[in-house]
């Protein structure tokens, strides 16, 4: 790994590792002569005076009467020799020149090893993936702390190597030798040699490193537990295999993180240039280098190596291909690979091969289907620093070891893609699937092209590829027939071409089946041997007109025919479906008459259905255990039966969108399970009492109902987080008073579209984060808000002239005002404007707190940027200055601005999605942003630590993408201020001048190139300034170091 030299200075080296002197009879061309000669010889800085200790004074007679006696004096040399070699080995350091980010990772290291030993025995691990600088970092430590262990301490490296050359009892030997400090020490057998450890260390105070340990069995027989050591000792354990710590009774485990950008880019420089930077004109290549190693030690030492001394050129044609370099790096990694037991490496091959990245529910689902135990074999690969999870839920494979994985894929077959066991390159795939050429070897094929491309596919593709087991093929039209093999598992075939299955195709071993898009009208004729079946998607397959004969496959849990608009019927095999947990009919519009289902039927969806009342009747009869009943936009249903009040398990009944839908029984208030009600866009103007009741009710949707006579909520039950009561008619005193008391756990809030003047205290709502007000025409103002407040909309709110009282206790605060003329007014919102007036108060009540306010955002109309922002220019991207220390760390924050040209049209939205009328399209506004000082500085951690010019895209994010797609914003004009305390204060006093901060120059140029001395990071680091459903976002790009 690489560190930083160690802050302190370390005392000056002595000149010599020996002093000789004797006292009595003069030795100098005897005994000493030979002494120092076999000193140097093996390498020891001997000190001999011949002047001063020309003759001796006096010797001990017992020393004298050994020197004499000896009949083998060179052999009493060699064991001086020897002595004062390994004493002298003990004090030896390791340089720390050449080592970078080392420091901080020993220092947490040492906290887990306890900075007073005390009398307790800590058994501490080091884990992470090969070459990440475990044994560097265990050496450095194993330096730092040794001194206070005195004689006793041993490192013990490549644990696993030798017990595999030369067995248990030679590392054991080896372990009490240098603990004992005795040579040639002699062990029978293991057991014998666990015996003597514990008989030996039991009272002495040790420092031993295991390092490179891969099983309990070495544990076992070297450190077996804290009662083998004496009070005081520290056993440090190196390991690819977290689990492996845990369980041998480590205390703690540092989990070893790769080394930072700025680290990294360090190290490569050292190792290549012999410098703490690239050599000019290599900086943009060895960023590239730095990227691919992605923290990786190992990686970036041989990769520095390698390209060390070679010329330009030379670097050019390498950097293309930088893996094919990497040879020995992967031979290490490959060490975990080999340790793992077959369906382990089955697993971690087809991760590495295909499913890099993507969440970690899909993927075990996937392995599922494919015969594996995913949940256990992704932990265990977890625990051996094969895979990580992100925070976003995905599966994260570092980029070397999944080319390590595809390399020993590779090589099944170099020059023959078609006898490899996985296939991921289109390339690959689309030769072995055009002319036939795949064998038996192939286990599993993923093809997901970049764009849509119609390929002819030869009909005996697949005959010979006996052991497919995985096949997913998406965004590829093959044109003409298709025999499949009878080893599938999992089918996913996005537009599949033809009509239905083909005959041959035996199913039997087939788990699950997703193919959306299809162009079957049909599966399958007759009946299907389909046993292992559990899954079933043909979402989207338009031309589908009937559901097969499931009696062949009594074991599907899921079936969904999503958007089949042709598909009319409904085999009545799917009523004998008893493990049927999931059905959705959702937007199948020619289907009637569902018959009967099993009941054990949890989940059941049938929205945009032509569902009738009689029907909706029968499906109460049976659905008895359902949990979920989902009948949104069902128009031609105008009641709901009595009968729903039987389903006692029910827990989310959505009724959104029921046009026609002017009434429900007060039986519902008998659903006593029920935690979701949706009556959103129906006839109902006056919802029975009963529902105000339900105890489990947490969210309750009215969004629509115009008008609405809703009873008192004061029947609503405390548990309820979620109160959607839009465009319900509400005028001023119809939403309670105390609505603080009756809902104590409300959290998000959706008032739009209703005609108050003002709206009660909400500010004991305690738990209130989101706050939804738009198109309330009429209101005039806000009272205080809950501290919690983190998204407030108020869109279309024309009467409303100020922002309300606010204090936050969460990190950031969202708000949107678009149409907002008269909260404009005075309030600052123009390019003549210092900083505006209607951010003054959040900016503040965040500032008394700041470690607690991180981000604030603002949208409103406008289409000029304020004066107040220094630095601006056109587009979508800018360089911002940060100030040279000490001012970076006192920063206060980042201010940005950018106007934005919404260029989607009305039709992409619904009403709901909108949240208010269409008016508001093709409008320019203003998206105010505030970063905390905090926030900058940890998104920038290893890259700069001031003085610094970062480069800023303001970039779209893809939420109007998932709603329609086509949708488009366009980023005009941006711009930014670094926030100083001055600014602080200007605001918290009412003032506020165009005079810049501390830390800015006012610049109203378009000036925006650095005035670079190195480029020290180029690529993409997401600044996360808001979690609404917004578009802009922005991107560190680039990042130059300033004089």
């Amino acid at each position: 790994m690489a560190s930083t030299s160690s802050s302190q200075t370390p005392p000056p080296p002595f000149a010599h590792d020996v002093f000789l002197s004797f006292r009595g009879a003069d030795t100098r061309h005897g005994f000493t002569a030979h002494l120092y000669g076999a000193l140097v010889r093996r390498g020891i800085n001997a000190y001999r005076d011949d002047n001063e200790l020309a003759r001796g004074e006096t010797i001990e007679p017992s020393l004298l009467r050994a020197i004499e006696c000896s009949r083998d004096q060179s052999e009493m040399v060699r064991e001086i020799v020897d002595t004062i070699w390994l004493e002298l080995s003990r004090t030896l350091e390791v340089s720390m020149d050449n080592l970078v980010g080392m420091g901080s990772r020993a220092n947490k290291l040492k906290e887990l090893l306890g900075e007073d030993t005390g009398d307790d025995v800590r058994f501490v691990g080091i884990s992470g993936m090969g070459g990440i600088g475990k044994t560097t970092l265990a050496r450095v430590v194993y330096d730092e702390i040794g001194m206070e262990f005195r004689n006793s301490r041993c490192f013990l490296e490549n644990v696993k190597d030798y017990f595999e050359k030369h067995g248990a009892v030679h590392v054991q030997e080896h372990l009490l030798s240098a603990v004992l400090m005795e040579k040639n020490l002699k062990v029978w057998d293991a057991h014998t040699g666990k015996v003597m450890i514990k008989k030996s260390l039991q009272h002495r105070k040790v420092l031993l490193v295991l390092d490179d340990v891969d099983s309990a069995e070495q544990l076992e027989m070297l450190a077996a537990n804290q009662n083998w050591f004496g009070p005081g000792s520290r056993i440090i354990i190196t390991s690819r295999d977290q689990r492996l710590l845990y369980k041998h009774g480590a205390c703690g485990v540092f989990k070893l993180e790769g080394l930072n950008y700025i680290e990294a880019l360090t190290l490569f420089s050292l190792k290549t240039f012999k410098n703490y930077e690239p050599s000019e004109g290599f900086e943009e290549f060895s960023m590239r280098v730095v990227e691919y190693a992605q923290g990786l030690p190992l990686a970036i030492e041989v990769l520095g190596c390698f390209l060390g001394g070679r010329s330009r050129r030379e670097w050019e044609s390498a950097i293309t291909s930088l893996k094919d370099y990497c040879d020995d790096i992967l031979d290490v990694l490959k060490i975990s690979f080999d340790g793992l037991n077959k369906p382990e490496k089955d697993m971690f091959l087809d991760i590495a091969c295909f499913f890099n990245l993507k969440s970690i529910s899909e993927v075990k689902k996937v392995l599922n289907s494919c015969g594996f135990c995913a949940d256990i074999g992704v932990k265990h690969l977890v625990e051996k620093s094969l895979l990580s999870f992100s925070p976003m839920g995905k599966l994260v494979m570092h980029d070397l070891l999944r080319d390590m994985g595809r390399k020993i894929v590779h090589l099944e077959s170099p020059g023959n893609p078609g006898r490899r066991s996985r296939l991921w390159d289109p390339e690959d795939i689309l030769s072995v699937l055009t002319t036939p050429t795949g064998r038996e070897e192939v286990e599993a094929i993923v093809l997901d092209l970049p764009e849509k491309e119609e390929v002819q596919l030869n009909r005996e593709a697949f005959s010979n590829m006996y052991r497919l087991r995985l096949l997913i093929i998406r965004n590829a039209k093959f044109e003409g027939p298709i025999d499949l093999p009878s080893e599938l598992r999992l089918l996913v075939w996005d537009c599949y071409p033809s009509e239905s299955l083909p005959a041959s195709f035996r199913r039997s071993k087939l788990v699950e089946l997703n193919m959306c898009y299809s162009n079957m009208s049909r599966l399958w004729h007759g009946k299907a041997k389909m046993s292992n079946l559990k899954a079933m998607d043909l979402s989207h397959s338009h031309n589908l007109i009937a559901t097969p004969d499931f009696t062949g496959a009594p074991n599907i849990a899921t079936l969904i025919f999503k958007d089949c608009t042709s598909l009319g019927v409904i085999h009545p095999s799917i009523g004998s479906l008893q493990k049927l947990t999931c059905l959705s009919f959702r937007g199948c519009t020619k289907l009637r008459n569902l018959p009967s289902m099993p009941g054990k039927l949890k989940e059941l969806y049938l929205d945009s259905t032509a569902l009738s009342n009689e029907e909706l009747q029968q499906i109460i009869c049976w659905a008895v255990a359902l949990s979920v009943l989902s009948l949104s936009s069902c128009n031609s249903l105008k009641t709901v039966p009595v009968s729903i009040g039987s389903l006692k398990q029910l827990k989310v009944l959505n009724l959104h969108g029921c046009s026609q839908l002017d009434n429900v029984p007060r039986e519902l208030g008998g659903l006593e399970s029920l935690e979701e009600l949706d009556l959103s866009g129906t006839k109902i103007t006056q919802p029975p009492l009963s529902i105000f009741y339900l105890k489990h009710l947490k969210t309750l949707s009215f969004q629509y109902n115009m008008p609405t006579k809703l009873p008192t909520l004061s029947g609503l039950h405390s548990m309820i987080t979620t109160l959607n009561l839009g465009d319900c008619g509400l005028k001023e005193g119809d939403f309670p008073t105390s609505v603080g008391c009756l809902l104590p756990s409300l959290e998000l809030l959706d008032l739009s579209s209703n005609n108050f003047v003002t709206l009660p205290i909400i500010g004991q709502l305690s738990r209130l984060y989101s706050l939804r007000l738009d198109n309330c025409m009429m209101l005039t103002s806000l009272p205080k808000l809950p501290s919690r407040i983190e998204f407030l909309y108020v869109n279309g709110c024309v009467s409303l002239g100020q922002m309300p009282d606010m204090k936050f206790s969460g990190g950031h605060f969202y708000f949107e005002g678009l149409d907002c003329s008269k909260l404009y007014d005075g309030n600052g919102v123009s390019e003549d404007s210092s900083w505006p007036t209607l951010l003054r108060r959040p900016l503040l009540r965040g500032q008394e707190h700041p470690a607690t306010l991180e981000r604030l955002v603002f949208k409103v109309q406008g289409s000029r940027i304020p004066k107040w922002f220094t630095h601006q220019r056109d587009g979508s991207s800018i360089w911002v200055s940060l100030p040279k220390s000490p001012y970076y760390d006192d920063m206060m924050g980042l201010a940005l601005c950018c106007t934005v040209n919404d260029l989607t049209d009305g039709s992409h939205f619904s009403k709901q999605q909108l949240g208010s009328p269409s008016k508001r399209q093709r409008q320019q506004h203003i998206c105010f942003f505030f970063v905390s000082g905090d926030s900058i500085r940890f998104l920038l951690k290893g890259l700069s630590d001031g003085s610094a010019c970062v480069g800023l895209s303001f970039e779209e994010l893809p939420f109007y993408q998932l709603i329609k797609p086509g949708a488009a914003v366009e980023v005009i004009r941006c711009g930014y201020r670094i926030v100083s305390r001055r600014d602080i204060e200007d605001l918290a006093a009412g003032t506020s001048t165009d005079v810049a901060s501390a830390f800015a120059t006012i610049r109203r140029d378009d000036d925006h190139s650095p005035r670079p001395k190195k480029l020290i990071f180029e690529g993409s680091r997401s600044l996360v300034l808001f979690c609404a459903n917004d578009f802009v976002c922005v991107r560190v790009l680039k990042v130059y170091q300033v004089d």
